[in-house]
């Protein structure tokens, strides 16, 4: 895994859709999946956040939209340590909170005026990963529970994404390709 590049697995930034903190998530959610019935291959449910100067600046994931749409779980996100999730902690979340207790119609509502800006996530440092390291270095940050998917840099600059699927594709056809004796 070390002579694999995240630059040889990742998907190129310009490949994303790409969205405003002031963007919508209902508009969010048309365009990408408007890129996704164009490029059937290659399926991204994610979206890419940029400022007005067309600088990255967050990631909406499929995570991040759930937790839009509950203001429950932001609060869970500020009490917990994200390393610790017990059964019995989900389960008094949920009867505490009302976790997804509303009917899907104030969902829907609540979401139409849920901005991009309130829904991303802005990557932590661990979060980053540049175009030259091995996936073997990508593997170890997303088993230890990174929030996918990590976003690729060349210096300073934000060049494409690394999902976790993509790296589990190259393992896997690796796996397969060996002969186990």
């Amino acid at each position: 895994m070390k002579e694999i590049l995240v630059k040889n697995v990742m998907i190129p930034i310009s490949n994303y859709v790409t969205v405003k903190p002031e963007n919508h998530l209902p508009g969010v959610l048309r365009a990408i999946e408007e890129k996704r019935q164009s490029e059937r291959g290659n399926a991204h449910r994610d979206a890419i956040v940029i400022d007005k100067n067309g600088r990255f600046v967050g990631k909406v994931t499929m995570i991040d939209i759930f937790r839009a749409l509950d203001s429950g779980f932001r609060k869970i996100r500020d009490e917990r340590d994200e390393r610790t999730l017990t059964d019995h902690f989900v389960q008094k979340a949920v009867r505490e909170l009302n976790l997804w207790m509303d009917p899907v119609e104030t969902v829907c509502q609540r979401g139409s005026k849920v901005t991009v800006g309130e829904a991303m996530h802005k990557p932590e440092d661990s979060e980053y990963i540049q175009e030259d390291d091995s996936l073997e270095k990508a593997l170890s940050y997303f088993v230890m529970g990174v929030h996918q998917p990590l976003i690729v840099k060349k210096g300073d600059d934000v060049t494409g994404v690394l999902r976790f699927g993509d790296l589990f594709e190259v393992v896997h056809k690796r796996l397969v390709a060996c002969e186990l004796t």
